[in-house]
Formats: C-alpha cells, sequence, structure tokens
C-alpha cells in the first residue's frame, strides 16, 4: 500500500458535480491568467484567423521567460486544418501574441513539446504530420524538432524520429552542422520515462513499458471502462525521496518503477484517487513536497484541483485551482467543458530561471481559451492569521478582455469581455464572528458588479450583495433590499460584522448602520472567504454557442477597491 497513491481528507466526499467549482474551498492566494482567447469576431485580437479550437498543452521556463505550447485547431478536434502555436511571458499575466510553433502542415500535437537537455540546450518538439486526415494518439511515432535558442529566437526544423512509408520530412537532425544540437536530440530519444508521456508509449517502439500491452495483464485483457481507457494515456511522472518514479495516467491508473524507468509495476487504480479521461500533472514543489494536479470526477472535466503531500504517496488538502467556468462560446466536435489537460512546468522543461519557486500551470478552458494558473509555494490551504489587510494572497481570475490591477492598498476590476467576468477572492480568517471592511467605487454609473460571501464547503453564497447600473442591494434571505444609490465617482465604506453561528450580520455605509442582524441570503454554517466579479453569478456556464458579431471586446466597466480589512471576532 505504500506504493500507492492515498488522497487523505473529506474533500473527495464533499465533491458536487452539479457546480462548478465542485464546492470546493480554493488554495490561498493562486492567481489565474488568460493567455490566449479565442474568437471569430475579433480575429485581430486572437490568432489572426479565428480559429476556435485550442487545446494540448505544454509549459516550459527558459532563460526568464514562460512558454506554452498548444495544438490549435479551426473548430474540431483533430481534424485539418491545424497547428501547433507558442506564447511566451516574462510575467506569466501579459503574454504575446500566439505564433507557429513549426510551419503550417509540418506538426501536429503532442501531450508534450519542451525537453531541456542535460547540456543546456532547449529543444521544442511535435509529432510529424504525414497529411491531412485525423490525427490519431495511437498512430503517432515521428517527430520533428527545433531549437528555441537562449536570445529566444528559433532554429531549423528538423526530422527527430523517422516516419514510416513515404511521407514528406524536413532534413534528419544529424545532418545539423552543430554538434551540440545533435547530442541535445540524442538525449532527449534516449529518455525513455520522458517518451513515456505520450499514449502507450508510441514513442518508444518496442522499448515502451510492457503494460501497454494487453497481452501481458493477468487473462491477457486490461481492466477498465474499455481497452480505449487502458492505463498509459498521457503518463506524467515524478520521482520520490527514495529514487522510485511513480506514474500517473487517465483514469487514476498509477505504476511504479524501481530501476529509473526500465522496468514498472502492473498499474493499478487507487480507490481514493478519482479522476477521468482528463490528465493529471504531477511536481515535486519548490519546497520538496509534491503536488497532483487534476479533475477530481470520473464525469466532468472541471473544477481544476490540487493535493499536496510530504512523501510522494499519501495526499490532502484537496483544494481548488481553477473554479470558473465560463461558456463554450463556440461548437465543434469533441468538446469537452472545463479547466482540462493540465501540464506544468516540468522537470523536462525548466532551466531553473524563475527563482519565485511558484507552481506555474497551464490548460485549456473547454477546449477553446488557453490558461495559466500560479500557486505559490508552499501550497496554503487554509488562511492562518486571525487579521489580514490589503490586497495581498487574492485569489485572481482575469480573463484576456478584463484586468485585474493591485496598486499598494487599491484593486481596480475592468472588464470588457461580454460573455466572461474577471473575479478575485480573499479566503478570510477563521472563526464564527469575523469584521470585514472596504471601500468600493464604481467608475461609471450603469454596469454589474458582485460581492458574495461563501461557505468553505458547498460553496454556499451565504451573504450577497449587489450594484447594478448605480444602485446597491442585498439579499436578505430572498428579499432584495435596496441599500443606496452609488454612481459613477462616489464612494461607499462598506463595514460587516458576520455571525456565522447565527447566520445574520450587520451592515453600515460609511458609518451609518444599514442593516441589523440581517439573514443571510442562503443558510450557511460558516463563511469562509469573499469573491467579488464583474458579473452575475453563473455557476456551470456549459455550452452556449453565441451569436455571430457578439463575440468581441465590449465598452470597459470599472471598479475600485481600497483599504479592505477581515478579522475574526473570537468565538
Amino acid at each position: 500500500m505504500s506504493e500507492l497513491i492515498t488522497i487523505h481528507g473529506e474533500e473527495q466526499s464533499r465533491v458536487d458535480e452539479s457546480l462548478a467549482d465542485a464546492g470546493l474551498p480554493p488554495v490561498v492566494g493562486v492567481e489565474s491568467y488568460c493567455v490566449f482567447r479565442a474568437s471569430r469576431d475579433a480575429s485581430q485580437l486572437t490568432d489572426g484567423r479565428g480559429w476556435s479550437y485550442h487545446h494540448h498543452v505544454d509549459m516550459a521556463a527558459w532563460r526568464g521567460r514562460l512558454y506554452v505550447g498548444w495544438n490549435s485547431c479551426e473548430k474540431d478536434e483533430d481534424i485539418w486544418p491545424s497547428r501547433e502555436l507558442f506564447s511566451s511571458s516574462m510575467d506569466g499575466k501579459t503574454w504575446q501574441p500566439p505564433a507557429e510553433m513549426f510551419p503550417a502542415g509540418v506538426s501536429t500535437c503532442l501531450r508534450v513539446y519542451f525537453f531541456l537537455a542535460p547540456n543546456g540546450r532547449m529543444l521544442v518538439l511535435a509529432g510529424l504530420r504525414g497529411g491531412t486526415d485525423k490525427t490519431n494518439e495511437d498512430t503517432k511515432g515521428a517527430l520533428v524538432v527545433r531549437e528555441l535558442r537562449a536570445d529566444h529566437s528559433w532554429g531549423e526544423v528538423f526530422t527527430l524520429q523517422m516516419p514510416t512509408g513515404d511521407v514528406k520530412h524536413p532534413p534528419v537532425y544529424t545532418t545539423s552542422n552543430d554538434a551540440d544540437f545533435i547530442d541535445a536530440c540524442r538525449a532527449l530519444l534516449a529518455d525513455t520515462v520522458f517518451l513515456e508521456q505520450q499514449d502507450r508509449g508510441r514513442l518508444l517502439g518496442p522499448r515502451r513499458m510492457k503494460w501497454h500491452d494487453p497481452a501481458n495483464w493477468p487473462g491477457g485483457k486490461v481492466p477498465g471502462d474499455s481497452e480505449k481507457w487502458v492505463a498509459g494515456k498521457a503518463y506524467t511522472f515524478f520521482e520520490r525521496p527514495d529514487g522510485a518514479i511513480i506514474g500517473l495516467s487517465k483514469m487514476s491508473w498509477v505504476t511504479i518503477s524501481h530501476d529509473q524507468g526500465k522496468s514498472w509495476s502492473q498499474p493499478v487504480v487507487p480507490p481514493t484517487f478519482v479522476t477521468g479521461k482528463a490528465k493529471v500533472f504531477s511536481h515535486r514543489t519548490a519546497d520538496g513536497r509534491y503536488a497532483l494536479v487534476y479533475n477530481p470526477s470520473r464525469r466532468n472535466r472541471f473544477p481544476l484541483a490540487i493535493v499536496t503531500g510530504k512523501d510522494g504517496a499519501n495526499f490532502d488538502n484537496m483544494r481548488l485551482i481553477q473554479g470558473e467556468l465560463p461558456i463554450q462560446r463556440y461548437a465543434g466536435a469533441d468538446r469537452s467543458i472545463g479547466p482540462q489537460y493540465t501540464r506544468g512546468v516540468s522537470r523536462w522543461a525548466d532551466d531553473g530561471s524563475r527563482a519565485d519557486g511558484s507552481l506555474w500551470l497551464v490548460y485549456s478552458m473547454s477546449k477553446e481559451d488557453i490558461w495559466v494558473s500560479r500557486v505559490p509555494v508552499p501550497v496554503r490551504p487554509d488562511e492562518t492569521e486571525s487579521r489580514i489587510r490589503g490586497f495581498s494572497d487574492w485569489n485572481i481570475y482575469k480573463p484576456k478582455w478584463a484586468d485585474v490591477m493591485i496598486d499598494g492598498d487599491t484593486l481596480r476590476l475592468e472588464n470588457r469581455d461580454p460573455f466572461d467576468h474577471a473575479a478575485v477572492t480573499r479566503v478570510l480568517p477563521r472563526g464564527d464572528v469575523k469584521r470585514v471592511e472596504f471601500v468600493f467605487a464604481p467608475q461609471q454609473s450603469s454596469g454589474h458588479l458582485e460581492v458574495d460571501f461563501v461557505s468553505k464547503f458547498g460553496s454556499i453564497r451565504a451573504i450577497q450583495f449587489a450594484w447594478i447600473d448605480s444602485t446597491l442591494t442585498a439579499n436578505c434571505a430572498g428579499d432584495m433590499k435596496q441599500l443606496c444609490a452609488l454612481r459613477a465617482g462616489e464612494s461607499a465604506r462598506l463595514m460587516l460584522d458576520i455571525d456565522a453561528a447565527r447566520a445574520t450580520y450587520d451592515l453600515s455605509i460609511n458609518g451609518r448602520g444599514v442593516l441589523d442582524s440581517a439573514p443571510f441570503a442562503l443558510h450557511a454554517g460558516d463563511v469562509h472567504r469573499m469573491t467579488i466579479r464583474t458579473g452575475a453569478f453563473r455557476g456551470i456556464g456549459g455550452k452556449q454557442p453565441v451569436a455571430v458579431g457578439t463575440d468581441k471586446p465590449s465598452a470597459p466597466t470599472g471598479f475600485l477597491l481600497a483599504g479592505f480589512v477581515a478579522e475574526s471576532r473570537g468565538e
């Protein structure tokens, strides 16, 4: 049992698949930023073509920059026309417009794109495209490669692994006049654990893990839903302190190697490790602990959650990385909703040039948009301070056509996205009795902003405020109470004394009592966090194709917040 993955704690039993965030609490201080937003109506702001399928992501840290690579198709998964794109960023917040990773028609997607060779060369690889038929993970084997140079320029395209049959391909890597590049390519091809990350070890041929062959399983058949979902799709690997390498693939399959990947144990499905057909990402974090990031559902590809542990075998404190779920704006084949197929800066793609130690993750949102999340390390499952002030350690959700700006004691939210919103969340100090105060100032007299105080589990919106077109209201057990008028250029200091045990709160605005023992909007046994968003609560957005001509930036709405203080007031 010590060699299996075990997820401890009550969180998995509390997962509610009817909620976008599954009713789970978030990690403290996660920041999420949109790298790429698809739009057919504003292609000049996206990829120049208006393609709406974006998926199959990977990530690297190289010479101070973050790189993200992904596959892009016109509208359907794995259907021509298709190409591999990349974007880079210095801070992870602002990303360069996408560009082609390989010339269109040369490449096809893989599970991984970046490999830092032992000699310090950064290689970028993809599958070799053999035609315009629908791509299939099980038929991939040929590879193309190029170097991402130290000055962030790109090298010549070569064939890394030869195709079978009469397929046009670039020159073979051994024809390069750069000996160090050739050595880097050979190191990649020799790294069997790295190459096992592609489905069923297809890039390894006869060197692949024996469990990819059903004949090697007891009875000659792999247990599970069907042979389509046997162990070995989209493996992720990490190494434990004792040198053992753990492999995790889709549908919760786990295996272990005690000889650096030469042989592997028969894969098993640990009963507490619950996930489905989307990827898992595993990583040893900068503090020496371990993290698994995945969708904690057999059925849904939302939300994106993390568990952590100190020994690589036992994990706990399941918390949210991404619980937002905007609508899927465009239809297409095989288009699951949710933040999925997550990858991070793996040990094969990290040159150590980013010193903050954060865990960076990349994922596609509903196979439509590309997002990254920065998770502070150590990973903080809860707030431990009894008093907090200002806007540090807030969770940020920033779409491409929105902004979340923190400047000292001031927070500014701005939104121009007609189908998404900017949002921030702060986990509050523990305790049934809390005081929270902040200044709110709209920057225009029309628009929509909501403030919720939410329970730890179940995501119950216990206290609800809304500012809509200059009027601030509160939901008191279903009774919508108008609190005050608040127009552009005006501000209001709100102070709440919250008693979760009694499910009531007092509210004053600019020092004047407005509500006394007001009932919660919805009954909740606790108040865990505060969320502010530039739009209405949406839950599971789902598949909602938008009307032609509507998916483009709208007029901005902006809001300022300042002077935030929250403290526990005792039991």
